[in-house]
C-alpha cells in the first residue's frame, strides 16, 4: 500500500486527507492461518513536519480466521486506529519509527501491526461455541456426542480438595 506524500513534502505544515485499500495476503496469527476477506481500508490524514512525516488513521479489515474453540471458520471485523510517524532518517532500533522513501509511504506494515494490536485475544465462530469435544473430537456445535469425561483428568486433584474443604465447614458448624 503506497502513498504518495510529495503534495505534504513541499508545503510542509499542511495536512492532508487520503483514503486507500489494498488486498492482503495470507498471513499468520498465533500460529493459525488468517487470510484477509476485505481489502485492508486505511483513511486518514498525514502532515509533514520538517523530514518527516506523520500518519494519523483509522485500518480496518474483514478477516477469518479458525476459531479458538471449534477450529470452524470465524470471522472478525478488525478496526484500529495507527499515529505513525515515517523519516528519512529512521532509526533501525526505534520499531515505531517508519522509513519513508523519497516521497512514497508504505503503509503496509503499519497498517497491519495496528490490526494486530487491536486484535482479541480468542476470536470465537460464535458467542456461545460449545467447541471440541475432548474424547472424540466431534464438533459440539454440530454433533452430539455420547462420550463421558475421564473421571480422571488433569484437575480432578482440585476438585477433591474442593470437595474436602466443604466437608471440613460442614464438620466444624
Amino acid at each position: 500500500m503506497l502513498l504518495d506524500v510529495a503534495k505534504a513534502l513541499q508545503a510542509p505544515g499542511g495536512e492532508c486527507a487520503f483514503a486507500c485499500d489494498e488486498e492482503a495476503p495470507p498471513t499468520t496469527w498465533g500460529g493459525a492461518e488468517l487470510c484477509f476477506v476485505s481489502p485492508v481500508k486505511v483513511c486518514g490524514s498525514f502532515v509533514a513536519v520538517k523530514d518527516n512525516v506523520w500518519v494519523r488513521a483509522e485500518v480496518s479489515a474483514r478477516m477469518r480466521l479458525p476459531c479458538a474453540n471449534c477450529l470452524a471458520d470465524a470471522y472478525h471485523d478488525g478496526v484500529a486506529s495507527m499515529d505513525v510517524c515515517f523519516s528519512n532518517d529512521p532509526d533501525p532500533d526505534d520499531p515505531d519509527l517508519y522509513a519513508l522513501e523519497g516521497h512514497t509511504l508504505r503503509l503496509d506494515d503499519a497498517a497491519l501491526g495496528a490490526l494486530w494490536l487491536a486484535m482479541p485475544m480468542r476470536v470465537l465462530c460464535r458467542p456461545d461455541c460449545r467447541g471440541l469435544c475432548p474424547v472424540c473430537g466431534a464438533n459440539r456445535n454440530v454433533d452430539k456426542c455420547a462420550c463421558q469425561l475421564p473421571a480422571e483428568h488433569p484437575f480432578s486433584a482440585l476438585a477433591l480438595l474442593f470437595n474436602q474443604d466443604e466437608l471440613n465447614q460442614d464438620e466444624e458448624v
